[in-house]
């Protein structure tokens, strides 16, 4: 019996500990019920609250540096920040070298946005991309503070490197290269000095990094970056210069060509052209204004003679261009003038005229060249070049004009309607036409060893103009003589000049 007792009891045992499991399983269940309609309902809002704001629109509260773009689309918050950006372009920059400065507008040296449409885009997506929860606190927060995302600014490198190279690096205490001039005893130089110049891309830099950091968006004042600058031209190079490598003279005349002649050469005198480099003699020589020295004087234009600022110009080139070849430098661009020309021989010449004809040459050497010119005292327009001359021991060289073609000039005959009829008024600038080439020769302890065509030029006639007057009360009579002149035959303008003199 005792037994019997003992296993129901057990029995009983069993089945109220799996009643109690059952209990907890169900209560457990019940609880994850609860906890999921809970956070069913908890999802439910905050989805429909982070949702409730327009995809398309920014939310409230959020800037883009001092500009709120707050319900904003994504278009709109462009517009409004390039808005901006055109009121800052208007504010002034100073930029300082030491104690001196220059200005330009922001718009000039090209401020702009940097990644600007990330930018936007960062606050269209703020509070709208990301999980719920991350979304939800960036809303919340919006509701206590602004969110400010940092604008971005650039320079554009070629508008600032131009503005810079062109208004600042003058403002560096630059380093001075070491020069030379002649005098009567020999020739002197004058030491080098070391310097200082602007470094552009760290200025650039510079200047950016002030707008993305500290600028309150006002008119600022910025230190250039400098960096040593040292002399190109130093005393030990110079000191090579002590040989006469070519010279050549022309007669400098008087009148007012005389003036441009002196003016031309004293923009010359005292050049150094360092190995490789090369000279323009427009460039060195211009512009021919008043300002600059020079006044009106005889030029070519189009077969004629006419004055003009800097005539004379050309016979300044042309001289140089004769101790060039004599120097043995290699040139560059020569031009012939379009009519022959009465200082050199054809083929000896070297136009200027504008900024389509010019004389360029280089130095060829391996040391410095000096070019010396002056008027001297016997009024001949001299240039003399000297370096250090490497040629061999009795080498010599001359230059002979060689005339393949010759074309006389004419006569054209114009009419005057002014003058009185039969009237006969010389004008114009008659030139005979030719064709020649230029010979260097060159010779070895006096024996020629080669002979060479170094350059070919055509120069253009200019025929004599003789304009007959053709003013009379009579109109026959200057139909008459206005036919005859048609006809180009001396002749018959003769003729008809007498048979009008009897109407």
């Amino acid at each position: 019996m005792a037994g019997e007792h003992h296993r129901k009891r057990r029995r009983k045992k069993k089945r109220m500990s799996k009643l109690r499991r059952q209990r907890r399983r169900i209560l457990l269940c019940l609880g994850f019920l609860c906890l999921a309609i809970v956070f069913g309902v908890s999802y439910g809002v905050l989805y429909h609250y982070v949702n409730g704001f327009p995809k398309e629109k920014i939310c409230d509260n959020i800037y883009i540096g001092a500009g709120n773009v707050s319900g904003m689309s994504e278009a709109e918050a462009k517009n409004e920040l390039m808005e901006h950006l055109k009121e800052d372009q208007a504010l002034t920059l100073t930029m300082q070298v030491d104690k001196k400065s220059q200005e330009a507008s922001l718009e000039e040296m090209g401020l702009g946005y940097q990644d600007l449409d990330k930018t936007v885009q960062k606050a269209v997506n703020y509070g709208k991309k990301g999980s719920l929860w991350k979304r939800y606190r960036q809303l919340k927060k919006l509701k206590k503070e602004k969110v400010v995302f940092d604008e971005s600014f650039v320079l554009d490198e070629e508008k600032a490197g131009t503005v810079i190279n062109e208004r600042i690096i003058p403002l560096a205490n630059h380093a001075v290269d070491a020069s030379i001039e002649k005098n009567s005893t020999g020739f002197k130089i004058k030491e080098e000095k070391e310097g200082k110049t602007v470094n552009i891309e760290a200025s650039i830099q510079e200047i950016e990094k002030v707008l993305n950091t500290s600028w309150k968006h006002e008119s600022l004042t910025v230190e250039m970056v400098q960096k040593k600058e040292k002399p190109k031209v130093v005393s030990a190079d110079l000191e090579t210069i002590q040989d006469e490598l070519g010279a050549f003279s022309t007669d400098a005349g008087g009148g007012e060509r005389w003036q441009n002649l002196k003016t031309g050469v004293e923009h010359l005198n005292g050049t150094v052209l360092m190995p490789g480099e090369e000279l323009s003699v427009h460039d060195k020589t211009a512009p021919y204004d008043a300002e600059h020295g020079y006044v009106e004087a005889g030029s070519y234009e189009n077969g004629q003679v006419v004055d003009s600022f800097g005539g004379g110009i050309c016979q300044v080139s042309t001289t140089l261009y004769n101790a060039v070849l004599f120097a043995e430098l290699e040139v560059v661009e020569r031009y012939p003038h379009s009519m022959l020309v009465n200082y050199v021989e054809p083929s000896r010449d070297a136009a200027i005229a504008g900024d389509y004809l010019d004389f360029v040459f280089r130095n060829n050497y391996d040391t410095p060249i000096y070019i010396e010119g002056e008027i001297d005292s016997a009024n001949q327009l001299r240039f003399c070049i000297y370096g250090k001359d490497t040629r061999d021991a009795g080498r010599s060289v001359e230059f002979e004009s060689e005339t393949l073609e010759t074309e006389d000039y004419g006569i054209t005959y114009e009419e005057d309607p002014e003058a009185s009829l039969g009237s006969m008024q010389y004008a114009g600038s008659p030139h005979t036409g030719k064709t020649a080439q230029l010979w260097k020769i060159v010779y070895q302890d006096g024996e020629e060893v080669s002979r060479d065509v170094i350059n070919s030029s055509k120069y253009e006639k200019s025929d004599q103009i003789i304009k007959i007057g053709t003013a009379s009360e009579d109109s026959q009579a200057s139909a008459l003589v206005r036919s005859a002149i048609a006809t180009q035959d001396r002749t018959k303008i003769n003729e008809a000049i007498s048979q009008a003199s009897q109407y």
